[in-house]
C-alpha cells in the first residue's frame, strides 16, 4: 500500500511541474488537473503561430466556472499555470455542448451556458492574446425573450470579423427552435437589432435544433439545423441548410433539405468547408442496403443550394459491418474528402479504423467500405481527429477500454497505407480513461491534442505530435551537461550517437528510422553508468534521424 501511495504522489509531483510538451508518452501536458476536483469538457482551437487555445470547465472553487489558457507552440502555458478565469457565473451541475473559435485577428471567441439570470442562458466572450477580454466581465448574454431555456452554442467568424452564434432555444411547454445573432467584433453586441433570428414552426410537434455555421467570405454564412418531428424516442431528424447574407437576408427562397436521409436524435452534425464556396456534412444514418445497421453518408451542397444526389454519398454499404462518423477533412491537396471511420462487427464487440476518400463529384475512390487501417479489435478504436499534412493525412484515435485507454497516431497515403515504419505512434501512454479528445490542424509541422483524462483525477491535458511522428520538441539536442530527470538526450550535430540518461537503465530500446520513416536500426542495450555510445549507428549516412528510445521519440543529426 506504501508503495502504490509513493507512486502516486511521486507521478503527482512528476505531472505538476511538466512546463511544456514533452517527449514521454506516459507524462503529457497538464493543462490542469487538480485533485479532489473536476476539470471536464476542453475545447481546443489553433492559433496561426501554431499555438492554441484551451477552454475547460473546473470545479476547483466547489462549483463550476468557465476558464482558459493560451499555448504557444511548444506548449508553454502564457496564462498562467492553472489560466484565467472567462466567467466565474453561476453554473448547472450539469455541462453542456458549447463552442470555441479562433478570429481572423488571432482572438479567441468562446459561446457557452450559464445561471446568472435565473435559467441556462447563452454567453459570448472575446479573449485576445494577452487574455484580456475584449467584451464585458463574464461575457455578454444572448438571449430570446420568448425562451425559457438556451443551450449548446456554436461560433462562426466571417471574413469581416463578426461573430455568428447560435443556439438551441426552449419555450417552459418544452418547444425548441433555432435562434442566431451576428455580433459586432468589438463591442460584441448585436449588428441588426436587440432580438435574435429564428428558425421556428407554428406546427406543434416539430421543432429545430442542433445549429452549425460555415462562414462564406467576408459577409455570408451558411447556417444548418434539423428539424425534428413526432415525440422522442419517435423522432424524426432531417438536416436542413440556409444561405445568409449581411442583415440577416436568407440568400435562398428557402432552406435545402440537406439529405433524405434521417439521423438520430443525439447525433450532431457538422459541416465543412469544401475549400471553396460549397459545403460537406458527414453523417451517421443507416445503412443502404440494411436500415437496421449503420454507416456514413457524406453530402456535398454547392453555393446554389445543389447537393451531389438527394441523400449524398454512403461511404460503407457491406451489411456484415456498421460504420460510425469518426472524423473527416477536406483535403486541400488532392480536392477530396477525407473520412476515418469507425467500423464495427454488426454486434459491437469489436471496432476499428477505415479510411474513404471522396472526390469533388461524390464518387468513393476506395471501394465500396474504404480501406482497413485498423483492424477490428475488442480493444475498441474511436478515431476522433483526421488532419491533412502535405499529400498525406494523420489520423489520430483512442485505444482501449474502461479506464485503460491510450491516444495514438498514424500517417497514411492516399490509399490508406501506414507511411511511419514505426506504424502507430503512441501519444498518451498513461492509461485511464479518456473523453472530449480535440484537436488542431497541421502548424508549423505539428498539431496539438487536448483531452480529458482521469489518471489523477478528472483533469485537461495536452500533447503535440509532429508531422514526422515524434511528440514534443521538433529538434532535441544535448546542449549543456544537465538531463531532465528519467529522460535521455543526444548531441546534435554528431558522427556518433552517444544516449545520455538520468540513470543507469537495463533493457533500453533504441530504433532508428530515417525522416521516410524506413527504420534502419534497432537493438537493446543497457545503460551502465547512463552513457551508451550506438556504434552501429556510424555506418549511417549524413542526414536527420528520428530516433526513438523506450516511449520517447528525437531527432538526430548525423554530420
Amino acid at each position: 500500500m506504501m508503495k502504490k501511495l509513493l507512486l502516486a504522489l511521486a507521478l503527482l509531483v512528476s505531472v505538476k511541474t511538466q512546463a511544456q510538451f514533452t517527449n514521454d508518452s506516459l507524462l503529457n501536458e497538464v493543462i490542469q488537473d487538480q485533485s479532489g476536483s473536476e476539470q471536464a469538457t476542453p475545447l481546443v482551437s489553433p492559433r496561426a503561430d501554431g499555438g492554441a487555445y484551451i477552454s475547460w470547465f473546473d470545479q476547483s472553487t466547489g462549483s463550476y466556472v468557465l476558464k482558459m489558457n493560451r499555448l504557444d507552440a511548444a506548449g508553454n502555458k502564457l496564462w498562467g499555470a492553472t489560466g484565467l478565469v472567462v466567467s466565474n457565473a453561476p453554473q448547472n451541475t450539469a455541462l453542456y455542448r458549447y463552442d470555441l473559435k479562433t478570429d481572423q485577428l488571432g482572438n479567441a471567441v468562446v459561446a457557452f451556458q450559464d445561471q446568472r439570470t435565473g435559467s441556462m442562458q447563452i454567453v459570448a466572450q472575446k479573449i485576445d492574446s494577452t487574455g484580456t477580454a475584449f467584451w464585458q466581465t463574464n461575457g455578454i448574454v444572448l438571449q430570446d425573450v420568448d425562451g425559457a431555456e438556451g443551450l449548446s452554442p456554436v461560433v462562426g467568424i466571417l471574413g469581416n470579423n463578426n461573430v455568428i452564434v447560435a443556439w438551441n432555444e426552449y419555450s417552459a411547454s418544452n418547444a425548441k427552435w433555432v435562434c442566431y445573432y451576428e455580433l459586432d467584433p468589438f463591442s460584441g453586441q448585436p449588428i441588426n437589432g436587440s432580438s435574435p433570428q429564428r428558425i421556428k414552426s407554428l406546427t406543434a410537434g416539430t421543432g429545430y435544433s442542433r445549429p452549425y455555421i460555415v462562414p462564406l467570405g467576408n459577409t455570408q454564412y451558411y447556417l444548418q439545423y434539423v428539424q425534428e418531428a413526432g415525440n422522442f424516442p419517435a423522432t424524426t431528424s432531417k438536416m436542413y441548410v440556409q444561405k445568409i447574407d449581411a442583415a440577416y437576408v436568407q440568400v435562398w427562397a428557402a432552406p435545402v433539405l440537406l439529405t433524405s436521409k434521417t439521423i438520430t436524435f443525439f447525433f450532431f452534425p457538422t459541416v465543412i468547408s469544401d475549400g471553396n464556396t460549397g459545403i460537406l456534412c458527414a453523417f451517421n444514418t443507416s445503412n443502404p442496403n440494411n436500415a437496421g445497421l449503420t454507416c456514413v453518408y457524406l453530402q456535398h451542397m454547392d453555393s446554389t443550394g445543389a447537393k451531389w444526389s438527394a441523400t449524398g454519398t454512403p461511404l460503407t454499404s457491406s451489411t456484415a459491418i456498421q460504420s460510425y462518423m469518426g472524423c473527416y477533412v477536406h483535403h486541400d491537396a488532392s480536392n477530396q474528402t477525407w473520412i476515418a471511420l469507425q467500423v464495427t462487427n454488426t454486434s459491437q464487440s469489436a471496432a476499428g479504423c477505415s479510411v474513404q476518400r471522396v472526390s469533388a463529384t461524390g464518387s468513393v475512390l476506395l471501394g465500396a467500405d474504404g480501406v482497413v487501417v485498423d483492424a477490428q479489435t475488442p480493444d475498441i478504436i474511436y478515431p476522433f481527429g483526421i488532419a491533412q499534412n502535405g499529400n498525406k493525412a494523420v489520423i489520430l484515435y483512442m485505444v482501449g477500454g474502461f479506464n485503460n485507454q491510450k491516444i495514438k497516431g498514424t500517417a497514411i497515403d492516399s490509399m490508406g497505407v501506414k507511411q511511419w515504419a514505426f506504424g502507430q505512434k503512441t501519444i498518451c501512454a498513461a492509461l485511464s480513461n479518456k473523453d472530449d479528445m480535440g484537436s488542431t490542424p497541421f502548424m508549423n509541422q505539428s498539431l496539438i491534442i487536448v483531452w480529458s483524462d482521469t489518471r489523477i483525477d478528472n483533469g485537461i491535458y495536452a500533447q503535440n505530435l509532429n508531422d514526422d511522428g515524434t511528440i514534443g520538441p521538433l529538434a532535441v539536442g544535448l546542449t549543456t551537461n544537465s538531463i531532465p530527470e528519467n529522460n535521455f538526450q543526444i548531441i546534435n550535430p554528431s558522427s556518433s550517437l552517444i544516449i545520455h540518461a538520468s540513470e543507469p537503465l537495463n533493457n533500453a530500446r533504441i530504433t532508428i528510422y530515417t525522416l521516410e520513416g524506413k527504420m534502419v536500426l534497432q537493438k537493446t542495450f543497457y545503460l551502465l553508468d547512463g552513457m551508451y555510445n550506438v556504434i552501429e549507428a556510424d555506418n549511417l549516412q549524413m542526414g536527420m534521424y528520428i530516433v526513438a528510445i523506450n516511449e520517447r521519440s528525437y531527432k538526430w543529426i548525423k554530420k
